[in-house]
């Protein structure tokens, strides 16, 4: 059987500690902007909504423009 040397025990333990540090960061990451990113999906989501219905309703009109964000901006 192949004795393993303490040097690379030593690396296993800094990588374990280095993927817990970073697991944490992205925890805390997602904690306190969690909110701020699922607001800016919904936004995207409910101005992709609109303008897909707005997009059937000038087709339904015979109109063959294609609808644009730009076209929902005040």
């Amino acid at each position: 059987m192949k004795k393993m040397n303490r040097k690379s025990g030593q690396a296993m333990t800094e990588y374990v500690i280095i993927i817990c540090v970073v697991a944490i960061a992205a925890l805390l990451v997602a904690g306190v902007f969690g909110t701020n990113i699922r607001n800016l999906f919904k936004s995207a989501n409910t101005s992709l909504t609109a303008g897909q219905a707005q997009q059937t309703d000038m087709q339904d009109e015979g109109a063959t423009k294609d609808v644009r964000v730009n076209d929902f901006q005040d």
